[in-house]
Parts: structure tokens; sequence; C-alpha cells
């Protein structure tokens, strides 16, 4: 997820959180795909910026994304104050766990999708 300026919003990003009025009301459900209409209606209501999901855009002093070997690899600094802590351990390996699932679900997606019938690079490469 990515929140970035209502200016850097393009035609099919998909929004990963409501957009809200100032007093709560939901303009614009999460889910919902952005269309060029939809962006006209923003920014005519002074809607400054929209979490979208994924990382679609590159954004000066906006670090990318970590990966989940970088977040597994960071486990241990922020646990580093509870390393006598039974239950703070018992937490860090459950979110090792975790990651380690999500990083392995990530890449058989990524794989899947390389190898889909579509895809005439895997093709060729099989050849």
């Amino acid at each position: 997820m990515q929140k970035i300026p209502l200016s850097l919003a393009r035609k099919g990003m998909v929004l990963e959180k409501p957009v809200l009025r100032d007093n709560g009301l939901v303009l614009v459900a999460p889910g919902t795909e952005i269309s060029d209409s939809l962006l006209a209606k923003l920014e005519n209501m002074g809607v400054q910026s929209v979490t979208v999901e994924g990382h679609p855009v590159e954004m000066e002093g906006q670090a990318a994304p970590k990966s989940f070997q970088e977040r597994i690899d960071g486990l241990d600094h922020l646990f580093r104050r509870y390393r006598e802590d039974a239950w703070m351990n018992k937490l860090k390996e459950l979110i090792r766990i975790y990651l380690k699932r999500r990083m392995a679900t990530a890449e058989h997606a990524a794989k899947a999708t390389h190898e889909s019938p579509g895809n005439t690079q895997a093709a060729s490469e099989q050849k």
C-alpha cells in the first residue's frame, strides 16, 4: 500500500483505503478502481492524496517497501530488548513463520505468473 498525492494517481490503480471527508464520511470505498472521472471528482472535492494498493509510484524521499527477507532479518533488531522474555520470543518466532509463509506464497505466485501459458517469455525459455 502506498499513500500518494492525487496528482500522481492514475486510471487503473486500486484504492487500498477509503477516501474520507473531513467528518469521516466515506467518499470512495476501498477496492475501487480509479477512473478518469473519479480522479476529476476527487480533485473537485479538494482531495489531496489517496492510498492505493501496491507500490506503483517511486517518490523521492520515500523508501521502497522492504522485502519479506529484509523484514525477517530485522526481527532480531526489533525484539533486541526482549531476549529474555519467553512470550516476546514466541511472538517473534510466530512473526518469522508468518513472513516466511508470505515470502513463499509471493515467490510461488511470481513463478506461476512467469510460467503461465500466455507468457511468451516463459515459453521461449522452455525451448
